[in-house]
């Protein structure tokens, strides 16, 4: 730059006209190799660099231009170097995940929750808040007749944090079934007369979600009676064409059952002669026999078939009877 402004300078004072024409001759080359450079450069430039074209090209353009000769060498070096950086990978872009080395100072052992001193631990008050909550969301992952028990033993609690999660636990299970019924019922009402076939599979549908709803203990007192009446509605309605069918046999001998009634069990047997899979029938119908407290046919139920022998806690019972006294 200083350069080019002696050179300019010397020819104004001594007016050399050979000294003008070379000088202009090498600014107009010098301009005509900063463009097409600088064109060539923006060609080069990483991908991630490429928002405002205009500006890369301006400051290349000026680099030529401000400093004539030596401008271009600069600018194939800075061209060399952005052609090095569309290369290489973005830094700003994760290549790979690591986790942190840090170890906290005292860790947390792994808690291993059993049935009898979870459910001891809730109901006492034993666990603190933390461990009372994750015990909770276990808890849930089991939705049976007895864990909502638990839970609602778990209102009782001490703890407001847990009292609340227990509650929310809860409402979750009653507000997904009610969404269930409520579809169900939807359906049916919007159902034509003619179609007979479809209206008696919904409303056995319905009365299986009734007695869920029984089932898993979510409906207490005045709401109970409710399901109770809503479920044999739904069963009377749909016994002209299912009333000889293993579904239908079952949720009405699990209706009578629930309602403290006689005939059960001749209906869980007509349910095995229809064809129900043993599974289905087998725990309920043991459930009416210790309800009974008909052990001598409840011990000949266990020992009928292999299906109580696989089950964990049944199994040991089972084992444990078939030994001799």
């Amino acid at each position: 730059m200083s350069a080019s402004i002696d050179l300019f300078g010397g020819w104004l004072a001594t007016g050399n006209h050979a000294a003008h024409a070379l000088l202009l001759h090498v600014l107009l080359l010098n301009a005509l190799a900063s463009a097409l450079l600088a064109a060539i450069g923006l060609g080069l430039r990483p991908t991630n660099r490429r928002e405002r074209w205009y500006r890369d090209y301006l400051a290349l353009l000026g680099i030529g231009l401000l400093i004539p000769l030596l401008g271009l060498i600069l600018m194939l070096l800075a061209l060399l170097l952005f052609n090095q950086l569309s290369q290489r990978n973005d830094p700003t872009e994760a290549q790979r995940l690591a986790t942190a080395p840090f170890v906290p100072a005292s860790p947390r052992p792994v808690v291993n929750f059993g049935v009898g001193g979870t459910i001891r631990g809730l109901r006492t008050g034993a666990f603190d808040t933390d461990k009372s909550i994750r015990a909770l969301m276990i808890i849930e992952q089991k939705r049976s007749a007895h864990t909502s028990q638990v839970l609602f033993d778990t209102l009782s609690h001490p703890d407001e944090s847990v009292r609340l999660t227990a509650a929310g636990l809860l409402d979750r299970r009653e507000s997904r079934l009610l969404h269930m019924i409520r579809r169900v019922e939807k359906t049916i009402e919007s159902i034509e007369t003619a179609e007979t076939a479809r209206a008696a599979a919904l409303h056995l549908e319905a009365a299986h979600l009734n007695a869920e709803m029984l089932y898993l203990r979510l409906a207490r007192e005045g709401m109970a009676r409710l399901y109770v009446e809503r479920w044999r509605h739904h069963l009377d309605l749909a016994e002209p064409l299912y009333g000889h069918q293993p579904d239908w046999l079952i949720s009405k001998a699990r209706w009578l059952q629930q309602c403290r009634l006689p005939g059960s069990t001749v209906l869980y047997e007509r349910a095995l002669e229809a064809g129900a899979a043993p599974a289905r029938v087998m725990p309920y119908l043991a459930e009416r026999l210790w309800e009974a407290r008909d052990y001598v046919q409840l011990r000949r139920l266990a020992d009928a078939g292999d299906l109580f022998a696989a089950l964990p806690i049944a199994g040991i019972i089972r084992r444990r009877w078939s030994r001799p006294a």
